[in-house]
């Protein structure tokens, strides 16, 4: 009995984990200041690095500054030197690489280009490069998976498009550029903290301008896909089948952007799709305590039925949305009934 307990508790989390619910933390995997250049080319993660001092050591007598983590399904990184360096090296495997300029960066020698504070850089797995960067650099990394570029891809109409085929230097709008800054500084925090639909756009802009400028013309997704995205979301959850709802699966199936559906959403009911679904639960779990026997379930049963582990967060929720506390909810089933 215990072991089945367990094992009904473990599926639980891994449907929390699964709904649009759950919002990831950020899991720094790197923090530090290097004072040598071998350092931090040996102790750096998923990068095989070889850098070569041009310069002195700078006054402070750090080389850099480098943070690296994940968050959901992309990780990054955020950099600053304050050397002159020569870079080379091979980046992570499997993963495609966007570097955007920080505030402080204006040019950057390339693989044998000139770049300037607007270009967006592109790294290659298993393709090597080389760099040199003056006493200033800092930059923003966002790594993909290959397969996740293919997703994106197919949301502009291109699903078989080979990434190797486009240019590895791209501009971007200035508006793109500061909202990419402004969306990524938060790796200079003390804790920092994202939101994925904010993650997913921004990485979709990007590769939407990165597409265009290869001569690759993006179109957009037709009103009708989020419809029928939105749709079967509704019928999922008139069916009492909330929990294939897993809303970064749905879109993926119909080649649609959590942001499109976020939009879709907004415009109908005026909320998002994740408040959407979690009120739905809300609503499920007041019903059940409204009919429960207190001396035969507990609001924690209730709750984990319908996907809520946190017990603080829920409560909170719970009291918010009905002015009440579950537990006030489940008491006065017995005087009403």
């Amino acid at each position: 009995m215990m072991q089945s307990g367990m094992i009904e508790i473990a599926k639980q989390k891994v449907a929390l984990l699964d709904s649009p619910l759950y919002q990831p933390a950020f899991q720094a995997t790197l923090v530090a200041d290097f004072r040598h250049v071998d350092q931090l080319c040996h102790e750096v993660q998923n990068w095989d690095l070889q850098f070569q001092p041009l310069t002195a050591l700078s006054e402070n007598g750090r080389v850099a500054h480098l943070l690296q983590g994940a968050f959901a399904e992309f990780e990054l990184s955020y950099a600053r030197f304050h050397q002159n360096l020569d870079q080379r090296g091979a980046p992570p495997p499997g993963k495609l690489t966007f570097t955007i300029p920080g505030p402080t960066m204006s040019r950057l020698w390339w693989c044998g280009k000139e770049t300037t504070f607007d270009s967006i850089l592109v790294y290659y797995p298993g393709v090597e490069w080389r760099s040199i960067s003056g006493s200033d650099f800092e930059v923003y990394l966002v790594s993909i998976n290959l397969a996740d570029f293919a997703r994106y891809a197919a949301r502009f109409g291109a699903p078989d498009l080979d990434p190797y085929r486009l240019q590895t230097i791209f501009k971007v709008p200035d508006a793109l550029l500061k909202r990419a800054q402004k969306v990524l500084c938060s790796l200079n925090s003390p804790a920092p903290q994202f939101d994925t639909l904010t993650l997913d756009a921004l990485v979709e802009d990007l590769i939407g301008c990165w597409l265009a400028q290869t001569g690759l013309h993006p179109r957009s997704v037709a009103v009708h896909t989020s419809g029928r995205v939105l749709s079967q979301i509704l019928e999922l959850i008139d069916a009492g089948e909330i929990e294939d709802a897993r809303l970064p699966d749905l879109c993926a199936e119909a080649g649609l952007s959590r942001r499109a559906l976020e939009i879709a959403f907004k415009d109908r009911f005026g909320i998002g799709p994740a408040a959407f679904i979690k009120s739905w639960r809300l609503a499920q779990t007041r019903r059940r305590l409204l009919v429960a026997n207190p001396g035969e379930i507990t609001v924690a049963d209730v709750m984990a039925d319908q996907g809520f582990l946190h017990v603080g967060q829920f409560a909170m929720d719970y009291k918010r949305w009905f002015q009440e506390l579950p537990s006030q909810t489940l008491r006065s089933s017995v005087t009403s009934s």
